[in-house]
């Protein structure tokens, strides 16, 4: 018996919620394929999105949990702060490292399906700021998956689905209003027979389900960089994959090099405000200690401390002024802050 198309796989973020009230309404529980979503909700969100998008439509809606088997005519939802990724006929969610910034990240769910179902698969990339998914969609059409992103002329926040369409020359682009209609096209329809799963995304994969995150592995993926990871301060080791460049940390950590940037400046505004508050409250602890001295000239030299800490700490604030106009400056004003 030939194989089918029985999975179709959606990243989106900013913008994608949006998109699902067009394209779900136009499925329902007949529809011959599985459907995994993974979208950039925090907390609860993806509950709430859940209920609301489940009265648009006859499609059962649900979220994921660890060890739930995947059955066609229905889509399933990653839940906050896991990565979701598909195994051998089941769902596996993970706590694992940030990749670019996120948990529940695309990248993992793609690259998972790519090991699990390649050929089998069809791969989304809805709306959203930044460019997690590319990778993602990258690796499954490496491994014979079929790749669709939402029309970025027409999509409210366009840079995933232009993400997706570099890293992916081949991807095609479909109007929000045509992607139901698409996705019902190609479930069922006969796939290519599955080809043999490239070694870096098996390796990604484990590392994303914390199965082999160490050095050995990172210097099989890439090189060496002189980049530290914002969220744990090991080394980078730095990975062509085509026409992307990425980054990954022996924790695991992932970051395409505009998701690195991004950290990077989340990384700085942390410590230049942790040392200001420092300076702070240094400043007034010192000054303090020279209330209480009784001797004028210790009291004299501990006030003469407390101005210099003072004076560093209006610096610090100074930078982070400085900074902060600086990226307004340079922001594009067509285009929403994250």
């Amino acid at each position: 018996m030939s194989a089918t198309l029985d999975t179709i796989v959606i990243g989106g973020s900013a913008g994608s919620f949006t998109a699902l009230k067009t394209i779900l309404p136009d499925l329902d529980r007949s529809f011959p394929a599985t459907i995994l979503i993974c979208q950039h909700i925090g907390g609860h969100g993806e509950t709430r999105a859940i209920d609301l998008l489940q009265n648009l439509t006859d499609l059962p809606l649900r979220q994921a949990f660890d060890g739930m088997s995947v059955e066609p005519g229905c889509a399933i939802f990653a839940p906050p702060d896991r990565h979701m990724m598909l195994g051998a006929g089941h769902l596996h969610l993970r706590r694992g490292p940030h990749e670019n910034n996120f948990r529940p990240a695309i990248d993992p769910l793609f690259r998972s399906v790519a090991v699990y179902r390649g050929s089998r698969a069809v791969g989304l990339i809805l709306s959203g700021l930044m460019d997690d998914g590319a990778a993602g969609a990258r690796a499954l059409y490496r491994t014979g998956g079929r790749i669709l992103v939402q029309e970025p002329l027409e999509a409210e926040f366009p840079d995933m689905p232009n993400a997706a369409k570099l890293a992916v020359p081949a991807a095609e682009p479909v109007p929000l209003d045509r992607i139901a209609a698409r996705l019902i096209d190609l479930a069922g329809a006969k796939a290519e027979a599955p080809g043999k799963v490239p070694w870096d995304i098996g390796v990604e994969l484990k590392i994303s389900s914390l199965e082999a995150a160490s050095m050995k592995n990172e210097d099989r993926l890439g090189e060496l960089s002189p980049y530290n990871c914002p969220h744990c301060n090991g080394v980078l080791w730095e990975i062509e994959d085509g026409p992307l460049i990425r980054y990954r940390c022996h924790t695991g950590h992932a970051y395409t090099i505009d998701a690195l940037g991004e950290a990077q400046e989340d990384a700085m505004d942390r410590g230049l405000f942790d040392a200001l508050r420092a300076h702070r409250g240094r400043a007034a602890l010192i000054q303090k200690m020279a209330d209480n001295r009784s001797d004028t000239k210790g009291s004299g030299f501990l006030e003469r401390r407390a101005a210099a800490v003072h004076e560093d700490a209006d610096m610090i604030e100074e930078i982070i002024k400085r900074r902060h106009e600086t990226r307004a400056g340079q922001s594009d004003p067509d285009r929403p802050m994250q």
